[in-house]
């Protein structure tokens, strides 16, 4: 009985030891200890709030309905790894695989987003999937001075190229303007990512740990993702948190969990109790009023990653905020001419039912195509369209069935592709 009981209590330090923490709230904590960069986070948000409220206005349908994409140039950094290591090549193909699954998350269009089925969805009334309409993308040009790198290479930097000392973990002002992404080890207290608070002036970044990084079989020097966050979330959580959303518990975990003002200022995430950990089934978890339920699949808890799937909408329009406030801040000549983006672009609404509306300004005076695909590639929609200066039409595929999308639009040589749902 002893023994049984020993390894009891071995199997459970164990499985706590594995739990995984976000040191996002301790980074915000040490920006409010410092008077001068707690005034600039302060007046920050109020900028930020200013925004909010604007996409909040229930008469400003506009601002919500417009889905113009959003595009974010990428660096990632390996300050462990030195520059002329043989595994450079591994590493940069994690790099993209981690930027793919940040699309496919804060687009809606992950493997997973199909366990959103109307049974999990009666747990939650009230909340609906959010899409930011967004495009992550490694910066290819125009990088930083001094930094090794060359017109056509991704901005993927190793050992020193990144983070002045004088700075710590903090910034790199080199870097500004871009969405930066540290992998590192982490030591020792289970913490396996953050955000380090600021703004992409500022060369703010988000810190990951190596074995929290990316999907797959990895790489050498413990690359290598950790079976509970193996999928690339821990990411999607932090870059979340530099999109200025927070965790669906709120921002004080703890004793007073649920009290009334501490909540994740998102009306469509039910105040939840505590942290979601391990693989709760949807609905198990008690929320904080009675009869409602934590919503342990968001990106915002502490389950794993197998178990996360969606961000809500107006966790979407706290993104969008955030997006409108920083917008100027980031670079936009740091993308080659591959990643097009038509003038003036939307799509919308995404998700839909079949029917859709896209809009934009043509570069040429070409006619304009537009190609629907399924996700296997098959061509279910084509149509050509006469160039009248303006673009501005209605599309109806009212008779395909639920699931994820692939619309791409050409205009003479330019051409962008853009990923739809259909619910």
């Amino acid at each position: 009985m002893k023994l049984k009981l020993i390894i009891a209590l071995l199997l459970f330090q164990l499985g706590f030891s594995q739990q995984k923490t976000c040191g996002t709230d301790a980074q915000i904590q040490k920006i409010m200890s410092d008077p001068v960069a707690k005034q600039k986070y302060l007046d920050f948000q109020k900028k930020f709030n200013i925004e909010l409220a604007k996409l909040q206005n229930p008469q400003n349908e506009t601002a919500r309905s417009t889905n113009a994409t959003i595009i974010i140039p990428v660096a990632f950094h390996f300050p462990e790894i030195e520059a002329n290591s043989p595994d450079r090549a591994c590493l940069q193909g994690m790099a993209q695989n981690q930027v793919d699954i940040l699309n496919d998350a804060f687009n809606a269009t992950n493997s997973n987003i199909g366990l959103w089925t109307p049974q999990v969805q009666a747990f939650y009334p009230g909340t609906n999937l959010g899409n930011l309409n967004v495009r992550f993308v490694i910066a290819n040009k125009n990088h930083p001075a001094n930094m090794g790198l060359s017109n056509g290479q991704q901005a993927i930097t190793f050992r020193k190229a990144f983070l002045n000392t004088q700075n710590g973990d903090h910034r790199d002002i080199r870097w500004k303007g871009y969405l930066n992404i540290v992998v590192k080890t982490l030591c020792c207290d289970g913490t396996t990512g953050y955000y380090t608070g600021g703004n992409p002036d500022e060369g703010n970044l988000i810190v990951l740990h190596k074995d929290a990084f990316a999907s797959g079989s990895g790489c050498p020097g413990g690359y290598v993702p950790y079976h509970a966050w193996s999928r690339g979330r821990t990411a999607v959580h932090e870059v979340a948190h530099y999109f200025s959303v927070h965790h669906t518990w709120g921002k004080q975990p703890g004793a007073n969990v649920c009290a009334p003002s501490n909540t994740d200022e998102v009306a469509d995430t039910p105040q939840c109790i505590g942290t979601g950990n391990y693989w709760p089934e949807p609905g198990s978890v008690a929320g904080c009023v009675p009869g409602e339920k934590s919503l342990t699949m968001n990106y915002m808890d502490y389950t794993y990653d197998d178990t996360k799937f969606m961000f809500t909408a107006g966790q979407v329009v706290r993104m969008k905020a955030y997006y409108n406030a920083v917008a100027n801040q980031f670079n936009t000549n740091v993308l080659s001419s591959e990643d097009f983006e038509f003038k003036d672009f939307s799509l919308y609404p995404n998700p839909n039912n079949g029917s859709f509306k896209i809009s934009f300004t043509p570069e040429s005076n070409e006619e304009i195509e537009i190609v629907v695909y399924d996700i296997s590639g098959r061509n279910i929609y084509n149509k050509t369209f006469q160039n009248s200066g303006v673009f501005d039409q209605e599309l109806q595929l009212n008779t395909i069935s639920s699931g994820s999308y692939i619309v791409t639009i050409e205009n003479g040589e330019n051409k962008t592709a853009k990923r739809i749902i259909v619910e």
